[in-house]
């Protein structure tokens, strides 16, 4: 696969914001909205205000969200959309007459050492054994270019590869059938979004659906929204490779996820601890950058060899180690699949089909 030289376009943009002297209004308060501040802290680079229409009069890094109606715009001020679902959010500036002063620019997941040319050449041996990995054209092609995307930040390469239906595809792409006695692994659960599409999928028809999340406000969610429905066990814990605690960051942008400079210590363990030797059909993985490490602590799982999708846009190396390392744990049982979900760098999804099951 080809690998292209590019100026990164984040970095160019923060320059000019340094030059030309520019404060900046975010829109979106959720984890691009914390990556936002947190690069324009770094850069010195002033914040009048962060804004979110849903989130107003909630804290994002100790500053009170706005609703944009209220955001205090000067002229020099740049407005930047730091959400992966933007479209309605330009329509917003749109009718509030603040177009002008927008700037498109996805500052999602944004890792500077890595994301150039010279990275992935470095790693260009491990790139291209995962790309043959790839079962389909679409696959190939989606890797490619979210690899020249991550070197570039041009957005032109993200046109068109945007999806529906994330981990559930349309039955005339590559998706196979549930039989009724599924049992399904939500690592990352959240507050049951993804099992409720799990179980809207299958028609409710499943054996018992196992929900695994790191976070004690978001596990409460998780438990209450679950209250009603049948045969669903949740689990408080974070997925590591090994039984272990760890520092953890909690923020008020409604992520939490594993970080040396956490204030919180959680305790992790690993998927096959978790479930000592139950079998699961079904694994659908999103904890925020530690989805090798889980697979790492999967080795008897993978046994089974379960249907696998796995978010890997958390992390630059994860594009071409995740196929790799699931080739490893099970060589030859696998086909793999890359779709992506969002008109940003968020929500690309690795599949792991079973060979059997496609």
């Amino acid at each position: 696969m080809e690998i292209r030289e590019s100026v990164n376009a984040v970095e160019t943009c923060l320059q000019e914001l340094q030059e030309n002297h520019n404060d900046v209004v975010l829109y979106g308060a959720g984890y691009c909205g914390h990556e936002a501040l947190c690069l324009m802290a770094a850069h010195e680079i002033p914040v009048r205000a962060v804004c979110d229409d849903f989130r107003v009069g909630e804290e994002v890094d100790g500053r009170t969200i706005l609703r944009m109606d209220d955001a205090p715009i000067a002229p020099q001020t740049v407005i930047f959309i730091t959400s992966g679902f933007n479209a309605k959010m330009k329509e917003r500036l749109k009718a509030l007459g603040l177009l002008s002063h927008y700037r498109e620019m996805d500052f999602g997941r944004y890792d500077g050492e890595k994301e150039n040319a010279a990275y992935f050449k470095a790693h260009e041996k491990e790139l291209n054994e995962a790309w043959t990995l790839l079962s389909d054209e679409r696959s190939r092609t989606n890797l490619q270019n979210l690899v020249n995307y991550r070197i570039s930040r041009d957005l032109r390469y993200l046109a068109g590869m945007e999806e529906t239906d994330q981990y559930f595809p349309p039955k005339d792409d590559f998706s196979v059938s549930w039989g009724g006695a599924d049992v399904f692994l939500d690592l990352g659960a959240y507050d049951g979004d993804s099992l409720r599409t799990f179980i809207q999928y299958v028609g409710g028809k499943y054996r018992k659906i196992i929900a695994v999340e790191a976070s004690r406000k978001n596990y409460e969610r998780l438990v209450e929204n679950t209250r009603e429905l049948a045969n669903i066990r949740c689990v408080n814990l974070g997925v590591y490779k090994e039984k272990a605690q760890i520092s953890f960051e909690v923020n008020d942008a409604k992520n939490s996820f594993a970080s040396q400079t956490g204030t919180a210590m959680i305790n992790v363990d690993s998927v096959d601890h978790i479930l000592a030797g139950e079998k699961v059909t079904t694994v659908k993985m999103d904890i925020e950058g530690a989805e090798y490490d889980a697979l790492l602590g999967m080795k008897e799982t993978l046994r089974f060899h379960p249907i696998l999708m796995v978010s890997m846009y958390h992390k630059v190396e994860d594009l071409f180690r995740l196929q790799l390392l699931i080739e490893k744990m099970c060589p030859g049982a696998y086909n793999y699949y890359i779709r992506h979900y969002s008109p940003t760098i968020i929500e690309t999804v690795l599949y792991a089909v079973p060979k059997g099951l496609r």
